[in-house]
Order: structure tokens, then sequence, then C-alpha cells
């Protein structure tokens, strides 16, 4: 299930209700103390039935009641209430007047202890409400609209069947069967079938992982010790239990009776003991990580929190490049996880997070990062305000002046020299595409296919992000600014050679000139440049095939050499490895050459903007990235 929506109300920061909606990657970002870990917070307390306080309600509030509603697309997953047969919320009309599992809970913050009353929305018809109805009251039902069925104890005749016969004949009905959307209190005791819908949907619930902003992030959070606890479990099921355990007590058994024996003869009858061998497979294993450095073995607990962060990462990108398991049904929230982190890592750990969402989880994080909000797409981004002591969301952002000042971007913070001495600045997708470029530029100079370098020209390279990324277009509102020449160089992100680049559709509407001001690739991407040659040469045994369609990415996270391919860093890992042959290979196409094609467009416009231009009266840089100048 996704979760695609949230309705809080008077929950700390938050007074009057507010409305939040969510994809599958949500970036939260505002000021210090604008309430962005609210939001994760309220997760948490509804998902995880967090341990509420009396201090929850909002401090201005007029009631006494927290208010909390999640929206969840339940997307026909199959669920079993009181049959064995198979069904769905929306097959049982258990959903909101939108088709969504719509599920409130209310904190009553007045009383002793603040625990939560669960609501559910469904549909409430006002003359034959079925829905709730036993089988009783359906056979009742069915006989007085003369609906053929018999009890539920048959294939042909079940509850479930009754239901949707029901449903159909109240359609027919004149005048029209009347019906509202409304909430019902699910009871917490009771074999009531609502009480049976309660105890469903607090199985399909997502688990909610939060990893705060001061949490040490160690080997020892919930999140991992559970994915390795489910593992070992699984692995030792498998084996034969029953053998072992009967072993073990044939072998122990008569020690402990002996040694009972003599501890009763000093006890009266009714304090009398015997012995009990428990087995607990569960506890067999335990897991951490340790760094060895000089044949010493450090804790990971003492090694800097960055280095921590890091590794705690590789688990999180594990999660994305592995097959998604049903056990593993988690949403993650991260607050500010570049805590520690240097500009060059954030950008890794951007990747990584994005891949988590790419593989099927949802993930929530609150960043003060530029480098990973200027990489993220616009529709991702949810900006909290405070405005006169209110909670203010905004989302679908067209205007992000006030994000770039709530994230303190500004000219005295900004590495801009080299963007001052610029020729021209070249904007690709990301960190990759910028090394890929500088090193077919040397290549190819050294083997006297152009004359000079990027460098050499002074062409600068930008990883500005896709086409639908802030980044892209807060800086090319920067570059009218600088007045200086640009080009863009996009993915294609095709999938066949006979469709349309979404890219290139977006950017001719904005009205750049293909070959002047943008060049799409031919090729799905950067990583369909490596040449399989440079691969095979490197990596021995290799059967990997990728065409220029293949999402390479997505076919290194299920090969069983993901880790020398590099996974989804396969271009940053094996692009520099391509020698002058494989990377002619790799560009070259019917009738000329990719990069040189690219290469002599720059050239042209260095030739007709010949005077270079000055950086003044700039008084703001917006969304630069801070590593910009590293990557050079």
């Amino acid at each position: 299930m996704k979760l695609i929506k949230a309705i809080i109300s008077n929950f700390r920061g938050i007074g009057e209700p507010r409305e939040i909606h969510f994809d599958d990657y949500n970036v939260i970002v505002g000021k210090n103390d604008a309430g962005k870990s609210t939001i994760l917070k309220a997760l948490d307390l509804f998902l995880n039935d967090s341990e509420a306080s009396k201090d929850i309600i909002n401090i201005h509030a007029d009631s006494t009641l927290v208010d909390i509603e999640l929206i969840f697309d339940p997307r026909l997953k199959k669920i079993l209430i009181d049959d064995s047969v198979e069904t769905t919320f929306e097959e049982e009309e258990l959903v909101n007047e939108e088709g969504f599992l719509h599920i409130k809970k209310v904190w009553n913050t007045q009383l002793s202890k603040v625990s939560a009353e669960t609501y559910l929305k469904r549909k409430k018809y006002l003359t034959n409400d079925f829905v709730l109805s036993s089988e009783k009251d359906l056979m009742a039902i069915c006989k007085k609209f003369d609906i053929e069925t018999s009890k539920g104890n048959g294939e042909a005749f079940n509850n479930v069947e009754k239901r949707t016969k029901i449903r159909e004949h109240l359609v027919t009905l004149e005048p029209k069967e009347s019906y509202v959307y409304e909430y019902e209190k699910l009871p917490t005791s009771g074999t009531s079938r609502l009480k049976l819908i309660g105890d469903t949907i607090k199985k399909i619930l997502p688990r909610f992982e939060y990893f705060k902003a001061d949490a040490s992030l160690s080997e020892s959070d919930t999140a991992i010790q559970n994915y390795f606890k489910k593992l070992s479990e699984n692995k030792i099921k498998e084996l034969d239990t029953d053998a072992i355990e009967s072993s073990i007590r044939d072998s122990i058994g008569s020690v402990l009776n002996q040694i009972s024996s003599k501890i009763n003869q000093v006890l009266s009858e009714d304090e009398k003991v015997e012995p009990e061998i428990k087995f607990d497979w569960s506890k067999l294993i335990t897991t951490n990580f340790k760094s060895a450095n000089q044949d010493k073995s450090i804790p990971l607990k003492f090694r800097g929190d960055g280095f921590r962060r890091i590794t705690m990462m590789a688990y999180f990108e594990y999660l994305a490049e592995e097959s998604r398991n049903e056990h593993q049904n988690i949403i993650f929230g991260f607050e500010e996880p570049e805590s520690f982190l240097h500009p060059s890592a954030q950008e890794g750990l951007f990747e990584k997070l994005k891949s988590i969402s790419e593989n099927g989880y949802q993930v929530f994080l609150t960043t003060h990062s530029p480098t990973i909000v200027s990489f993220s797409d616009r529709d991702k981004i949810i900006h909290i305000r405070k405005e006169d002591g209110q909670y203010f969301v905004y989302q679908s952002i067209s205007d992000f002046t006030e994000i770039v000042n709530d994230l303190g971007i500004n000219l005295k913070n900004q590495l801009i020299s080299e963007f001052d001495k610029a020729q021209l600045l070249l904007l690709v997708e990301g960190p990759d595409d910028v090394r890929a470029m500088n090193y077919t530029s040397e290549i190819y100079s050294q083997n006297n296919l152009v004359t000079e370098t990027f460098a050499a020209l002074k062409v600068i390279l930008i990883p500005a992000g896709g086409c639908d990324s802030i980044k892209h277009w807060v800086t090319f509102s920067l570059l009218q600014q600088f007045n200086k020449p640009y080009h863009i160089i996009l993915d294609s992100d095709k999938n066949c050679e006979d469709e349309v680049s979404p890219n290139l559709t977006k950017l001719l509407k904005l009205n750049f000139e293909e070959n002047i001001d943008f060049t799409i690739w031919k090729k799905r991407s950067i990583e369909n440049y490596i040449n399989i040659r440079t691969l095979k040469r490197k990596i021995t045994e290799l059967e990997i095939e990728f065409d220029s369609w293949t999402n390479v990415k997505s076919l290194c996270k299920t090969h069983p050499k993901t880790i020398k391919l590099g996974g989804s860093e396969i271009a940053r890992t094996h692009f520099t490895s391509q020698n002058f042959e494989e990377l002619r290979e790799s560009f070259e196409y019917e009738g000329g050459d990719e990069f040189l094609d690219i290469y002599n467009q720059i050239k042209a416009k260095l030739m007709s903007n010949s005077e270079p231009s000055i950086l003044s009266n700039v008084s703001e840089i917006t969304l630069m990235n801070p590593g910009a100048q590293e990557e050079q």
C-alpha cells in the first residue's frame, strides 16, 4: 500500500487541519523550528503506536483532541477478513469517496492515559447497510431481495459472494439506495466483523522506521536487527530443530532431574520443583559490524558519526538493490540524514535514498542540504513555513525563492569563483556525467580528435539534475545573471529507438533549440555509453549484456556480480576505465561521433561569444552545488 495523504490537526506545531500529499520520495524543507520533523513524528505516532503524552497537543488548540488521518491507496491488495475467501478493501467498500483506505486516529490528551481511538471512513448504506452484517443478517437481506444464496460453508456461496450480490442488487432499486461516507469507530475487543476489519487493517499497515537527527544510527537500530533476525529465523526453519531439541533434552535432562531431586530433598511438598528446558531460536544470533585496523577490531560505535552514517546507509542501499520482500513493509523516515556528511557524500546519499524509493519503499526526509534539495524533482518537495505562528504547507511549488532563503544560500557561502572564470557553462544531469564528459574530452584530446580539453577551453560542467529537477531551472536563472553562454545535455530516458524522449519534449516546450541550446543523448543515459568490452575486460566471465535502451542501473542491481559492476554507480565505477578505442565505439553512430557533435556545438558557441563576461551585481546565488568547485 502507498501512503498518499495525511491530514493533521492539533498536533505539536500544527493547529488548524493541514493536508499534505505524499509521493514515493518526499523531501521536507524549511527553516529550523519550522516544523519539518512534525510530519515524521505524526507518522511515527500513528503507524508505530508510539507512546503518546499530553504535550503532543498544540498549545493554541481549543480542543484536547489530537487528530491524524492517513489515506492509503490499497491498490487492490488481497486481504482476508471473516472468510477464507480473498477480497479487497475496494470490493468490500471499506474505502472513502475516492476509493482510498482512510484511517483516522484521535488522542484525547485530557485523559490520564493518552491512547488512540481508531476510525475507518467507509461507505454506509442508509436503509440496507450490509457491509458489517453477520452471515445470519446477510442471509436475511438476500431472502428479502430474493437473491439466490446459501450458508457460507461452500465455495459457491460465501459471505464475500453474498455482499457482492446485495451490492449489485441495490444499484437496481428505484428509488436508488442512499448512502453516505462516514467514520466508523473500530472496536478493540469482541468478535464483530468491524473488529475483524480493524485487525486486518492493523496487519497490513506499513511499519514506520524513523531515524532521528540526534540518533546514533548504529548497527543496533531496530530496522537492521529486525531484518537480520527475520533472515535468521527463515534459515533456522529449514533445519530439523525438533531433532536438535530432542538430542539436547536427552543430554541434559537426566542431569537436571538429578539436581531437581537433590533440591526437593530439602523442600516441603508444596515447594517442590521440576526441571524445564526451553528453546528460543530467535535469540541464537546477534549481528554487528566492526572495522579492522592494524589487527585491532574497532566497534562501529566508536567511529565518527559521519563514518557510522555511511555504514548504515549501505544497509539502505542493500534494501534498494534487493528484490522486495513482503516482510519488509516499511516506510522510511529520516531527519537530516546529511548530518556529518561532506557535500560530495551527500550526492551519494541522495542517490541511495532515491534508489530505495524506486525499489518500492516510501521515503520521507527532512533536510537543510542544498545538494539534496537541488537534485530532487520539484514535485517531491514539501515546504514547511511558520507565518505569524501558523503552520503552512506548500506543495506544487513554482517559485523557489522562499526555499532558497530558508536554506540560507547566498553569495557569501557559495564557492563561485570558478564560474566567474568560465567561458561556457555546460549543464549535465549529475556528477557521473561531469566525470564522463571531462574524461572523454581528455582522451579525445590526447588522441588529437579535439584540439583542447573542456578544462583548457574553460568549459565548466555543472551537475544540474534532470529536466524536472529544481537545480536545473534555478541554476538556469543564475546563468541569465551571469550572461554566459551555456549548453544543456540530458538523458533521452527512451526505452526504444522509436520512442520520443520525454526530456526532448519538455525542453522544446520551453522554447529551447535542439543542438543549439541543448542536446539529448541518442542512447538512454550515460551508462549506455559504457562499452560492454570494457566491463568484460575488467570482470572475468561477465555474462551481462545491454543495448542502447537498457536501463543499465536497474540491470546492475539484479545482476549476481552487482558489487563488481558498481550497482547504480556503474558509471562512476567503470566509465573512466574505457580506453580510446572503446570510447570511440561507444559514441560512434552511423555517420558521426556523438561526443564530437557536442564538442563542435560548444566550440561554435565559444566563437560567437568571444568577449568574456564579467560577474557583477549578483547579490544572491541560488542552489548552486556547494561541491561544484570540487568537481572541476
